[in-house]
């Protein structure tokens, strides 16, 4: 944190008020159910099928599909705090 904090300063960060243990801030969930729909399409029939599977999916990732997750957090945390870490329907938010 003594880091992050340092990279504020110097202003190349800015640090976010970040709700612990929130599935709706961490955009690996969201690659992760991207994922899962790709690999049900592939009728994945054994361990090494499903490795392999991941593996392609993780390499087709392109670079917008993570800067759009990225760009999303701010919104999706404000909107968080704004509802005292309630619940959130993403697609309610402007």
């Amino acid at each position: 944190m003594n880091y992050l904090r340092s990279k504020e300063e110097e202003g190349v960060l800015k640090i976010m008020d970040w709700p612990s243990q929130s599935p709706d801030v961490n955009p690996i969930e969201l690659l992760w159910d991207e994922f899962d729909r790709q690999v049900k399409n592939m009728h994945v029939t054994s361990e090494k099928q499903l490795f392999d599977s991941l593996k392609v999916c993780w390499e087709s990732i392109a670079t917008e599909t993570l800067q759009k997750l990225v760009r999303r957090l701010p919104r999706i945390c404000a909107a968080i705090i704004k509802a005292r870490r309630g619940h959130i329907d993403e697609k309610n938010l402007i």
